[in-house]
């Protein structure tokens, strides 16, 4: 069975398409990525981090791609743009309007002019529906300090945050475990472990991030 390298290019092509179109529309509608990070998002199985994986990888898929259907059609989209006799079309209109619908797409994201403001805005928007329902982080990027400084961070000693933990049942292996990954070793996301302290210390980590003072004291 002969191999047509066109065709599979064509279908590759359109693989690579509506994969980066479907993980564009998931970065899309994703939160920040302290959020993210912070509460365990995750859209069908994949958290934020999974979803630029897949947006990059296929978007380098789409490029060579690309790149291969426009070698295979070189002669073709030559043609477009060179007249080579007087019967045949020289799509200088037609190569002109191209040019200026994506000079319109580069200045409307520059400027945010509307409809392409717009779509940022609706960006920003979903950011913030995601940053009002979610647990909010104490600093920005908790879930990759050690405990030492997470404690202190929101007010308690390092012995006032490994009790409440273990009478929560978390098993710490060590002071310089991250709070990242304590959560994942016990099958939670990063805000658990807050919310579990909070259950013996209501208010750590309610003050601003550097207000806080060391060991509030149980309530």
């Amino acid at each position: 069975m002969r191999f047509h390298l066109r065709g599979f290019t064509s279908l590759l092509l359109a693989i690579a398409f509506v994969a980066v179109a479907f993980s564009g529309v998931m970065l899309y509608v994703s939160p920040q990525g302290r959020v993210a990070h912070w509460t365990g998002w995750t859209m069908l199985g994949l958290e934020k981090e999974e979803w630029s994986a897949q947006h990059v990888n296929f978007g380098l898929l789409f490029l060579v791609a690309a790149g291969l259907h426009w070698f295979l059609n070189w002669n073709l989209f030559w043609s477009y743009l060179k007249a080579k006799n007087a019967r045949r079309l020289n799509l200088v209109a037609e190569t002109s309007a191209a040019v200026v619908i994506a000079a319109l797409f580069l200045l409307g994201a520059m400027f945010l002019i509307p409809p392409f403001g717009t779509v940022v805005l609706g960006n920003s928007q979903m950011q913030a529906y995601w940053e009002n329902r979610s647990p909010r982080p104490p600093a920005p990027h908790a879930e990759e300090f050690k405990l030492p400084r997470f404690a202190s961070m929101i007010g308690l000693s390092i012995d006032e945050l490994k009790d409440a933990l273990q009478k929560e049942g978390y098993v710490v292996p060590s002071d310089f475990v991250t709070v990242g990954e304590l959560a994942r070793q016990h099958g939670d996301v990063p805000s658990d472990i807050l919310a579990a302290v909070q259950k013996h210390f209501p208010t750590a980590g309610s003050k601003p991030y550097g207000c806080q003072g060391k060991g509030q004291g149980r309530e």
